[in-house]
C-alpha cells in the first residue's frame, strides 16, 4: 500500500475547510498543517480537523519537509505566486478555481509544474459529482449523438460574497470568474473540450455598487469598494461550430436558478436541479431521471488528487485545461468592455 500523502491547506477562510474535510475523509491522506495569515483562524481549523502544525507564512510551510502536497485556498490574485512557489518547493498542488486571472498566468503555473515534475490540478468540483460523471460517460459513449450546444445558468438573487471578492484587483472579476467558471468548465469538458474561436459577453453592476444583494459567503480579508460585475452573460463559439452560453449573477431581481444543459443530435441532458436525460423513442419524446449515488464532489476531487499523486497519473482537471477556460472567460470580459465580439 502506498504511503499516505501528507497535505496542508493554505487559506483557512471560506473554501479552505472544504478541502480540509476532503483530506480528513480520504484514508490515503493525512492533513498535517494549516496555514493562514490569521493565526487564530488557522489554529481553530487545525484543532477542528486534527492538523498538528499551524503556519501564518506559506513560505515557511513550503520550506519545511512536513508535507507532500498543498491545497491553495487563498484570494484569487495569490493563486499563481503561491502555487508556483509550492511547485518549486517540490509540492503537488490542488489550486482552487479560478486557477489564475487569465490563461497566460495559468500557463506559467503549468510550466512550473512541468519543470518540477509535480501535479497541478484545479479544484473544479462540479466535474466530480455523480450526475456530472454519468453525463460525461454517456456522452463519450455516444448516447446523445453529436453535442452542438450547451447552456448554463447560475443565478443568485442575493449572494454577493464579502471582502476581497468585491475587489477586482484581488478577485479578477465577479460572478463570471467566481461561479461562471464552474458551469463553463463543466459544459466545455462534457462537450469534448473543443477549440474556442470567439467570445461575446455583457456585464452589469447595478445592485452591487448600490450595496444591495449582500450574501454571507467569503472572508473579509481586505474590504474595498465594489469594483466587479454582479451579473454577467456570455457566449463562446468553437472551431467545430459548437457553442456554449452562460448566465451568472451574485445579485439580480430574479429567483435562484442553477442548471447546466447539453443538446445533441440524438438527445440531451440536464444537470441540476434534477438530473434528466432527454431522448426520443420512436416518435415519442421521453425523459429519463437516473437515480445516482449521493456523492460529495468536493471530497471526490480531493480523493482524486491524492490518488493521482500516489499513482503518478494525470488529473481529471489538468491545469492546462483550466488555462483555456480562463482564455474564454477573459474573452467574455473583453467583449463586455469593448461592446464587440472578440477572437480567441
Amino acid at each position: 500500500m502506498a504511503k499516505k500523502v501528507r497535505a496542508a491547506v493554505i487559506g483557512a477562510g471560506a473554501i479552505g475547510p472544504v478541502h480540509m474535510n476532503g483530506y480528513v475523509q480520504t484514508p490515503s491522506a493525512e492533513l498535517v498543517a494549516i496555514c493562514d495569515v490569521d493565526r487564530g483562524r488557522a489554529k481553530a481549523a487545525a484543532e477542528k480537523y486534527g492538523a498538528a502544525h499551524v503556519f501564518t507564512d506559506y513560505k515557511e510551510l513550503l520550506a519545511s519537509d512536513l508535507v507532500d502536497a498543498v491545497s491553495v485556498c487563498t484570494p484569487n490574485n495569490t493563486h499563481m505566486p503561491i502555487s508556483i512557489a509550492a511547485l518549486k518547493a517540490g509540492k503537488h498542488v490542488l489550486c482552487e478555481k479560478p486557477i489564475a486571472f487569465d490563461g497566460n498566468q495559468a500557463r506559467k503555473m503549468v510550466e512550473a509544474a512541468r519543470k518540477a515534475r509535480r501535479i497541478l490540478m484545479t479544484a473544479q468540483s462540479m466535474r466530480f459529482g455523480a450526475g456530472a460523471q454519468l453525463i460525461k460517460k454517456l456522452t463519450d459513449q455516444g448516447r446523445f449523438g453529436e453535442l452542438y450546444f450547451g447552456k448554463g445558468m447560475m443565478l443568485r438573487r442575493n449572494g454577493i460574497p464579502r471582502g476581497w471578492f468585491q475587489d477586482v484587483k484581488q478577485s479578477g472579476g465577479g460572478p463570471l470568474i467566481d461561479i461562471g467558471v464552474h458551469v463553463l468548465d463543466f459544459l466545455w469538458w462534457v462537450m469534448g473540450m473543443p477549440k474556442p474561436v470567439s467570445a461575446f459577453g455583457v456585464t452589469y453592476d447595478h445592485l452591487g455598487k448600490r450595496g444591495q444583494g449582500r450574501g454571507n459567503w467569503g472572508v473579509n480579508y481586505a474590504p474595498g469598494k465594489f469594483s466587479v460585475e454582479d451579473l454577467g452573460a456570455g457566449m463562446i463559439r468553437f472551431a467545430d461550430g459548437k457553442a456554449i452560453s452562460i448566465e451568472v449573477s451574485w445579485a439580480a431581481h430574479t429567483g435562484d436558478n442553477y442548471f447546466a444543459r447539453i443538446l445533441g443530435t440524438k438527445g440531451g441532458a440536464q444537470l441540476n436541479p434534477d438530473l434528466v436525460l432527454y431522448e426520443t423513442v420512436g416518435d415519442t419524446p421521453v425523459e429519463v431521471r437516473p437515480q445516482t449515488a449521493r456523492v460529495d464532489g468536493y471530497v471526490e476531487e480531493v480523493r482524486h488528487f491524492v490518488r493521482c499523486i500516489q499513482r503518478g497519473e494525470k488529473p481529471l482537471v489538468d491545469a492546462s485545461q483550466s488555462a483555456v477556460v480562463m482564455d474564454m472567460l477573459r474573452g467574455i470580459y473583453k467583449s463586455a468592455k469593448t461592446g464587440r465580439p472578440v477572437s480567441l
